[in-house]
Formats: structure tokens, sequence, C-alpha cells
């Protein structure tokens, strides 16, 4: 029996022991998660949530302070915060109120008033883990009723029924290859009448790993969630709270095609020491006055471009457009940018393969991206036994980074030397200092001009292509771009550097292809606290989506006189209409800090090309095609799908003998014949 109550004991005081553990395991675990969301708050500033029971058309204003701030400098930021507000003569005599809320956000009671503004610390000390990070105060003359103090900021609507394991992702689903247009059409319809509103929720149906936060504990909202929107007035608060709301390149599938571009000026997060100091260099590259400097380059490439096609027999059926146009902005972006013409064009004409660099490029971005797959490569052969289509897709990969690892230090070396040109951005980068004094890293030259390759000619060639298309269907438009383009040139047969800045119609006909089939179909932010964002709750981590599409779609600002929003109309980007639209309606090429900084370079030779191409030929589309924008090549860009056109002499034009095309002479290049040969001679 002592045997006995001996055991019994012992067993009890394990179990007692085992509870004991357990119980503080679950108190430390608690403990770290409130000290963990602690840093979910801004460690400089005070994020608040403010209600002035005088405004009733708002029920929270957003307001932020440095904590260093004085009381008298918060009801600063109040005013201005409420600027477009009326409020009354004696506001000047109103105080703060802290509120107490439970879990569901209702209040409870009001605190005395707000007499120090470092008790705002121990307000936020005291918010629960769960709840949003951000304090919550009332505006007024004395404290109302508990009762009339409205719930706390709430988070925005969910689009949709919240389903299990899919959660809303069903409304990618729809009739486009790209899902943010379906997207646009089930969310933000072109009719306005938006079911959820004009900024919405997307639960993602599975949690998202989020990085560069350290050790942050999250709001499941932020793991699970992701904030959409299609308007301008929040575009207008992400620029204007850019700290807030930085840009981060840290989910899965930004991960892993950086492993390919690695850590250039578009595929990195702005955190990043090589994004700085890239970012003050890079831009010198593509200001207006370097841009003028490779006139000559650009104006070379069109003049390849129509020399190839001047070949082709009036009526010619040309069924591979969009490889046409990406060899010919590749040839101009690596000229101009690296020093090298990769005579891509004129590969084209005679049937050879694309320079190497070039297809490296693009299997290496394909297979990142996983628009290239072993489903696309091998087809049904991946079922084979031992065939192993993964790890031969992959071998092929890690081939391709070698490849164009040292294609690129080749073309460092040789700029190093000298043999390439002295202007060029990898001179650039090899010679010039940050505003911080800084050069650009060795190791990450790579990823810059691999980035360069990414946004330099895809986007515009793929935008190129839509707008031919869309003149091609609208003949109205097409003969005031050629009219226009007629009364610069004045009987030339090709632009100058002087005359493209006068091209404003046919620099709104690219602008209006442009908004219709943005190549950047979405721009991110991540949330760097838990704050708030149009009046809504957002937390540390979460993501901001602008859906281009819907945005540019959206009837509140391209509706109206000029039609539907989804119709081809160039005068929407009439000076007039430009002026009258928000300022944030339109962003093809990102925002702010991380606005494309090739945009006049671009549109630099979107205008050259076209001028020289309406005045040269006359295209016709093939009829019943409809337009489809996809990335079944592998691009980085949607471009229209199989896009094919059939190319005429311009009547009248300098191509024009008796309705035959007149093949154009070419100018004489030794060094470019001899480059081809050469390569052809090594494949």
């Amino acid at each position: 029996m002592a045997e006995q109550s001996q055991i019994i004991r012992m067993a009890g005081g394990m179990a007692l022991g085992a509870t004991a553990l357990m119980l503080a395991s679950s108190t430390l675990k608690k403990s770290l998660k409130v000290s963990a969301r602690r840093g979910a708050s801004s460690p400089f500033e005070y994020h608040l949530a403010v209600h002035c029971p005088e405004i009733p058309s708002a029920a929270w204003h957003f307001v932020k302070v440095p904590k260093t701030a004085t009381l008298q400098e918060l009801h600063q930021a109040m005013l201005v915060a409420v600027s477009e507000c009326s409020l009354p003569a004696d506001v000047e005599h109103f105080s703060f109120y802290p509120v107490e809320q439970t879990v569901d956000g209702v209040c409870l009671k009001l605190m005395d008033r707000l007499t120090e503004i470092g008790r705002l610390d121990l307000l936020l000390s005291a918010l629960p883990p769960d709840h949003l990070q951000v304090i919550h105060l009332v505006f007024a003359r004395e404290a109302p009723c508990p009762t009339d103090v409205p719930q706390g900021p709430k988070a925005f609507p969910m689009c949709g029924i919240c389903l299990p394991i899919l959660g809303t992702s069903y409304q990618y689903k729809g009739p486009y290859p790209i899902v943010e247009y379906n997207f646009a059409q089930n969310v933000f319809p072109t009719s306005g009448k938006y079911p959820y509103g004009s900024t919405v929720r997307c639960h993602e149906g599975r949690k998202q790993a989020v990085g560069e936060f350290g050790a942050a504990v999250f709001h499941q909202d932020a793991e699970y969630t992701e904030t959409m929107t299609a308007d301008a007035n929040i575009v207008q608060e992400l620029i204007s709270r850019a700290a807030d709301f930085p840009k981060l390149w840290n989910r899965d599938v930004e991960v892993g095609l950086q492993d390919f571009t690695a850590n250039g000026l578009f595929t990195s997060s702005e955190k990043s020491e090589d994004w700085k100091t890239g970012h003050s260099l890079l831009p010198r590259g593509f200001n207006q006055i370097k841009v003028k400097g490779f006139a000559p380059q650009i104006l070379a490439k069109t003049r390849a471009f129509v020399g190839e096609w001047s070949k082709f027999e009036a009526g010619h059926l040309v069924e591979d457009v969009n490889e046409w146009l990406t060899a010919m902005t590749a040839d101009a972006v690596v000229s101009c940018s690296m020093g090298m013409d990769m005579c891509n064009v004129e590969r084209l004409g005679s049937k050879q393969a694309p320079h190497k660099f070039v297809e490296t490029f693009r299997f290496g971005l394909g297979v990142s991206m996983g628009s290239i797959t072993a489903q696309s490569e091998y087809g049904l052969k991946r079922f084979l036994p031992f065939f192993d289509a993964e790890g031969q897709l992959q071998e092929r990969y890690q081939a391709a980074k070698k490849e164009m690892h040292r294609q690129v230090e080749d073309l460092v070396e040789a700029t190093r030397r000298g043999e390439l040109g002295e202007s060029s951005i990898i001179a650039t980068m090899l010679n010039d200092l940050s505003a911080d004094g800084k050069r650009v890293r060795y190791g990450a030259l790579y990823g810059h001009i691999v980035n360069l390759m990414i946004a330099g000619h895809e986007t515009t060639a793929a935008t190129l292509g839509f707008t031919l298309q869309l003149l091609a269907e609208h003949p109205v438009y097409e003969e005031r771009a050629l009219a226009e383009v007629r009364e610069v040139l004045q009987g030339r047969t090709e632009p100058s550097v002087d005359d493209v800045p006068k091209l404003q119609f046919v620099e709104q006909c690219f602008r209006e292809a442009l908004r219709l089939y943005s190549p950047v179909t979405s721009i991110t932010r991540d949330v760097a606290y838990d704050t708030m964002l149009g009046g809504h709750r957002v937390y540390q981590g979460e993501r901001i989506n602008l859906v281009t599409r819907a945005l540019h779609t959206n009837p509140e600002y391209w509706g109206g006189e000029f039609g539907d929003p989804l119709s081809f109309n160039p005068d929407r980007f009439s000076p007039e209409a430009v002026r009258q639209r928000h300022p944030n309606a339109y962003h093809p090429w990102g925002f702010a800090s991380r606005a494309c900084i090739g945009s006049q370079f671009a549109l630099f030779e979107a205008k050259t090309f076209l001028a020289s191409m309406l005045i040269h030929f006359r295209l016709q589309g093939i009829p019943g095609y409809q337009m489809v924008a996809s990335c079944e090549g592998g691009g980085a860009a949607p471009s229209p799908e199989k896009l094919a056109l059939r190319v005429f002499p311009r009547p009248g034009g300098p191509l024009w003998s008796d309705g035959i095309m007149k093949p154009l002479m070419p100018v004489h290049n030794r060094a470019t014949e001899e480059l081809v040969q050469d390569d052809a001679c090594s494949a």
C-alpha cells in the first residue's frame, strides 16, 4: 500500500508539473505574441484614429504625429486632416478624449481629457494584441456619451463570400488569360456599379508567407487577405504616405522571380541598399537630355524595321508581329543602355535565331515566372518513366542563369575596357557616384542589367502591338494620326529628334492603348505598421494591390463623354481632358519612387516608331480577330495574343509604287553585317 501511495503521489506530482509547464508555456507564448504585436506600431510616430462628432461625413479620420510632438501640434494635425470639412468657430477649444473599446470595437467608455502627449504610449501598450495597434481618440468640446461614439474603423469589405480553401480567389476566374482582367470585370465592372466598393479585400484561401518584417507576429488579415483597389484617392494616399506603404519584394512568387533577375531596380525592395544606390544613379541615364541623345540609335532600329518590312509583297500577312516588335525594342534598349546592337531585327529578317542574350533572357525569365513549365516544354513526354521532365527543365534553367551571368560579365568588362559606349548605363554604374557618394556594388550590376531588359523592351513592344491593332481597327483615328505625322514631317520620310515632341495625337494613341492594356497589371505596396488607409484599418504586413486594369477602366475617370471605358478613344488624353481628370487615375508605369525610370525613353521610342510606320505602311487587321492580352509567349508583359497584320505600302507614301511595295534601300552598316555573319557562323 505504501508503494502504491508513493506511485500515486509521484503521478500526481508529474501531472501537476506538466499542467504548470503547459500553463507557463501558454503564458509565455501569449506574452511573446503581445510583445511582438507591439512591433506593429511605429516606434517614431503615433498613428491615431480620431472621431469628431461635429463632422457627420466620416466616422474616423487618420492623424499621424511624431512622438516628440506637443498637444498643440496634435491639435493642428487634426485640423489639417479635416481641412475640407466644416468645423465650428470654437474648434480651438476642442480636446482629445481617449477611447476604451471591446474586442468588437464598441466604445465602453471615454477616459479623461488628454493632457500630455506621453500618455499615448500608455494607451498604446494597453491595446490587446489582436486589436489594430492604432490609438482611438474623440475630438470634441466635451466627452460625448460612449454610445454616441461609432464603432472603430472597419476593414475594407470582402469581395464576395469567403469559401473554404478558395477564399475569394474565385473572383480571378473568367474569360481572360490575365487574371487581373477577370478580377476587374467581376469586382470592378465598367458599369461603375461596384458590388463591394472601389476598394476591397480578397481572401487568398491560404496563409501567405510575408518576409522582411523580422520576427513580427502578424494579424491574420495580413497573412490571408490582400487589399485590392481601383480608387485614385487611395493611390493618392499611398503616394503621400510613402513611408507607411513601402514597396517590398517579399512574397513567394517574387522571391522565385528574383532567383533569375537578382536584386535589380525593379525586382527588389526599397529597403535594399542596392536599390537605393541604383535608384540614385540609373534615372540619370534616362532623363530628357539623355533620351534625346539616344535618338540616332532609336531611329536606326526603326529604320531597320521599316527596311525589313518593305521587303514583303503588298498584302503580305505578318503572323509574328509580336516577335518583330520585341526584336526592335530589345535592340533599341540594349543599344542605348549597353552600347551593343544585337541586330535582332536584321536576324529576324534573314530568318536567323535571336541573339543569344535575348534567347537566354527569355528562357530564364519564363521559367522563373512560371510561364515556361515542364508541360509547355515537353508535353506528354513528361509522363514517360525516367524522363524526369522537372529535372531536365531545372538543369536547362540553371544553365541559362549561368550563361546570362557570363554574358552580362562580358558586357561589363567590355565597357570597362572602353570597347562599348562611354555614355551607356553600364558605364554610369561603373563610374558615377550616387547622391550619398556610393557606387553600384559590382555584384549588383547583373540584377540592374537584367531588370533593364525586363522593363525596357517587352513592355514597349507589347503596347506597340496593341496600338497598331487598335489603329487598324479605327481608321478615323489612324487618319488623324497620319495627318499629324505628315504635317510635322513636311514631306520627310522619318522623324527627327525635334519632330518627336510635336507628335501629340500619336502620343495620345499610344497612351490610350497603354491605358487599356497596361503591361504592369498590378502595382503593390505593403503596410509598414498597423494603420488606416482610406478611413479603414489595415494591418502590418498586409499587401495593398492597385489593379491597373480596374483603375484605368473606372468609369468615374474614363467614362462620360468619352463613352465605354473599354473603348479606344485617344481623345481621353487631349490636354484638356488630362487637366480635368484625377491626377492619379492613370499609372501604367507605377508611381512615386518606384515609377518606371524609362517612361520618357519608351514614349520617345514609341512615337518615333509609330510615326515611321504610319507614313510608310497601311496595316490591316485580320477580319474577326478579337484582341486578347496574354502572356502565352512566355514574356513578362501581356501582349496581343496571336497578333497578325497585313502590310501594304501607304498610298502616296515613300514605299508606294502603283500598289506594289517598293523596298527601302538599306543603310550600309558594315559593323552590323559583320556581327550578323559572325553570329551565323558561330551558330
